[in-house]
């Protein structure tokens, strides 16, 4: 099969070409390595803690933590200088003004996303709170993104399970233009996009990998890679601030998804990232926007034509990769 589909709602499109697939690829080994369960030269190991920045957040607070907040050594932004803006005739700048965190998921080297316990999950996503939280009380800051890479085709850098926070004076770009479309489809429609995405995907089933009747996990339409997922608590919520039950079946779904692929997917370098609304209600209407988190397995290397087109190739359909992570969720 040989498609080329536009995504729900960006003017995104992507070639689904099944026949790539079967090009000469470099053989690979097993991406599956065994670590040790603490690294003497790892800087997010227990009895490490002076390699790293003072911890933001650390619960339980002393040697025996479960999860840190620390400042990235090598941050991307900082809160140095104070935001300022500046604008050319042809350009505009602003301070490099913002945080970048890292969240240390667990004190275990050689733990796994894919493998954690449901408490685990649900302490990891009440930290990420409180730092959302925390950078959204900034009236500089716009908005602030969570992302996990896993793998160092992903861009991790350190094995040790840990997730990234980074707080910005600017709302990115993609974030920009769902914001944008999300606005037109209420405008003319007076409806979520993205809760009437949820109802067709529900209906369809082809494409759903796990549903319940607080959220559903979904492979898209036009996905930028094999096996994405896509994962929405069908309660209409904008930001991180969801009910008890939408943010237990949201959890409950990721970590379905991640155990799937570790089994299916033997373990693959994966993303995945947190897309909210703006940070403060004032600047925007809240039922436009739909809180959701993407997971992209990065099984294919951006060459010169994604570069160059800005077009994605996904060597599988979604409709494919749906009946295939379906059959082995666990």
């Amino acid at each position: 099969m040989v498609e080329i589909r536009k995504d729900y709602l960006l003017n995104r499109w992507v070639i689904i070409s099944e026949k790539r697939k079967f090009r000469p690829k470099p053989k690979e080994k097993s991406k599956k390595k065994k670590l040790p369960k603490k690294s003497k030269d790892c800087p997010f190991c227990p009895g490490n803690e002076n390699m790293c920045p003072e911890a933001l957040v650390e619960k339980p607070s002393g040697k025996k933590w479960n999860i840190r907040v620390v400042g990235n050594k090598y941050p991307a932004v900082t809160k140095e200088k104070e935001l300022r803006e500046s604008f050319g005739k042809l350009t505009t700048k602003k301070t490099g003004y913002g945080s970048h965190y890292l969240m240390i998921d667990t004190p275990t080297h050689n733990s796994h996303p894919a493998l954690y316990k449901k408490k685990e999950w649900k302490l990891w996503f009440e930290t990420v709170k409180d730092v959302f939280n925390q950078e959204a009380a900034d009236e500089d800051i716009k908005y602030v993104l969570v992302f996990k890479n896993r793998g160092v085709e992903a861009g991790a850098s350190q094995p040790h399970p840990h997730t990234q926070i980074i707080s910005l004076p600017a709302v990115p770009h993609l974030i920009n233009e769902e914001m944008s479309a999300a606005d037109n489809y209420y405008t003319f429609n007076g409806k979520c996009i993205f809760c009437e995405i949820i109802k067709m995907e529900s209906k369809l089933k082809k494409r759903v990998v796990f549903e319940n009747k607080h959220v559903i996990a979904f492979c898209p339409y036009a996905p930028l890679w094999p096996f994405e997922v896509w994962i929405f608590p069908k309660e209409h919520s904008p930001s991180i601030q969801m009910s008890k039950e939408s943010e237990e079946g949201v959890l409950k779904a990721l970590s379905k998804v991640l155990k799937t692929y570790y089994k299916v997917l033997d373990d693959p370098p994966f993303n995945f990232y947190l897309h909210t609304a703006y940070l403060r209600m004032r600047d925007h209407v809240p039922q436009k926007y739909h809180f959701h988190i993407e997971i992209n397995p990065r099984l294919e290397k951006d060459a010169g034509f994604e570069l160059g087109a800005g077009m994605n190739i996904t060597t599988i359909s979604p409709e494919d990769a749906a009946e295939i992570l379906r059959k082995k969720l666990k």
